[in-house]
């Protein structure tokens, strides 16, 4: 007996098939759903992956929020979440994922890094950092100390958090600490509250490097596809309509056609 269930499209199958949402139980749909809500209003691979392990996709969305995309957020007087502005925070995605030359990672956080600079009116800065983010080092003129400082911070995180000393350590809490009393509300803060604050910081950043890391080489290795025109929403299309044609240019010219 033939069935009446459409049968699923999907755009290049590689390692792992990204599942579709008629395939799973109705808690790992509603996973999906909130991925799909919460991350850009389309479906994508990495919650359809993801979704083989239904505990993972079910909490991965609120989890990765709290130290990726939720802003200044408090309890009462308390904040417990946004510690550092969403543009630094997409300056060190984007840098972790070239250092790791993750596909998924690289295109598909170019895309929101361009789109929220661009929806800030700073687009025309956001293509002059993230064009030469592989070797920020080299453009010192293109970015803040505190921006060169997180930046050689997160490229020795993800390459071998041995080799980050003391010293520079110290570094980075200074530029933090400094940036952070251009704040009207945290110039405020008592010494021994600005120094919590700044750890804080720190610990919020470093976080989100090492998670990159791990999801780099989850993409890379169950070789999670972009989704392209055979899939519900076309993320290709989107790229290529965002972010610049250099930026992706240099973007493919790191990955040398790998994931």
């Amino acid at each position: 007996m033939s069935s009446n269930k459409a049968q699923p499209k999907q755009g290049s199958w590689t390692r792992i098939r990204p599942l579709q949402i008629e395939e799973v139980d109705d808690y790992t749909a509603a996973g999906l759903k909130q991925a799909e809500l919460t991350w850009g209003h389309f479906p994508n691979n990495l919650a359809k992956v993801m979704a083989y392990c239904p505990r993972l996709i079910q909490t991965e969305v609120e989890y990765a929020n709290t130290f990726i995309f939720d802003p200044e957020s408090f309890m009462g007087d308390r904040q417990v979440a946004g510690f550092n502005d969403r543009f630094i925070k997409e300056l060190v995605m984007v840098r972790t994922s070239l250092v790791n030359r993750s596909r998924y990672s690289i295109t598909h956080h170019s895309f929101i890094a361009m789109k929220l600079y661009g929806d800030a009116g700073r687009g025309d800065e956001a293509h002059q950092k993230f064009l030469h983010l592989h070797e920020h080092e080299k453009h010192p003129e293109v970015y803040t100390e505190r921006e060169r400082v997180i930046l050689d911070y997160t490229v020795k995180v993800a390459k071998d958090a041995h080799t980050v000393t003391d010293e520079e350590f110290e570094r980075l809490r200074g530029v933090l600490r400094e940036h952070n009393m251009l704040d009207k509300r945290l110039k405020r803060f008592s010494g021994e509250r600005m120094a919590r604050h700044v750890d804080t910081q720190v610990v919020e950043l470093t976080w989100l490097i090492c998670h990159f890391c791990l999801l780099n080489r989850w993409f890379t290795v169950l070789q999670v596809p972009d989704e392209g025109p055979e899939d519900e929403a076309n993320f290709q299309a989107a790229y290529e309509q965002v972010v610049p044609e250099d930026i992706r240019k240099r973007n493919e010219k790191i990955l040398k056609g790998d994931f």
